[in-house]
């Protein structure tokens, strides 16, 4: 891990050791529940204005695949849709994801525009779609954000294949355990992958959504 990505996380994560003991009973509730879950999706966590296919989300709705979700500017939408779960933020101009799948199960995601806190189970690889990237997935947890000329990723933890949509040769195979390395993709004056510090998120979002599944986060250890 960069010397300045890991002074990032020290900033970003400071409250991890909170979390750990705060999130241990709301953790083990859910922990049973895995199996339920994995066949049917969370109801959404709203914060902000939060809209499911162009009408005003409630907070007891279900996101399936085949919707779109979009978040006000300064807005978040935690859910989960089988398996993985996620959360939608608004940043400074609002957040649009498309879900894509077959089967009630999740292929793909399409982050128009804003970020996304996504974690997934066992399965199949599958797809993160921005602006500028593709990033194939399997087993993993990652923050993502997609902008008109470039987009970003941290690394949380599972494996990754980061690739320019403009030029396929411009790619990056990654493992991580937790945090391990923030990357932007940018697309101007050409495709490059460039470092970056920790951006948008921390530990509490990934407990969250974790938590939607029955899940902790590999960095908890029971």
């Amino acid at each position: 891990m960069d010397e300045k990505y890991l002074r990032t996380l020290v900033s970003t994560c400071s409250r991890r050791s909170a979390l750990l003991k705060g999130t241990g009973l709301l953790l083990a509730g859910l922990g049973g529940s895995r199996g339920a879950v994995a066949q049917s999706s969370e109801p959404l966590k709203i914060k902000g204005q939060v809209k499911v296919d162009g009408k005003r989300a409630e907070s007891s709705q279900q996101v399936k695949v085949g919707q779109e979700v979009a978040v006000s500017p300064g807005g978040s939408a935690a859910f989960a849709v089988g398996n993985d779960a996620f959360i939608v933020k608004g940043q400074d101009r609002g957040a649009r994801l498309q879900i894509e799948g077959k089967a009630g199960a999740v292929d793909q995601l399409r982050l128009v525009s804003g970020g996304l806190v996504a974690t997934f189970g066992k399965g199949p690889e599958r797809k993160i779609v921005t602006t500028s990237a593709s990033i194939g997935i399997r087993g993993t947890g990652c923050y993502v954000e997609s902008q008109m000329h470039r987009s970003y990723i941290c690394y949380c933890y599972g494996r990754f294949a980061f690739t320019s949509r403009d030029d396929h040769a411009v790619q990056e195979d990654f493992e991580a355990s937790y945090h391990d390395a923030g990357r932007f993709m940018l697309r101007w004056p050409r495709p490059r992958i460039i470092a970056a510090g920790g951006l948008g998120h921390d530990d509490d979002d990934l407990i969250l959504a974790e938590s939607l599944v029955g899940r902790k986060p590999p960095f908890i250890k029971a």
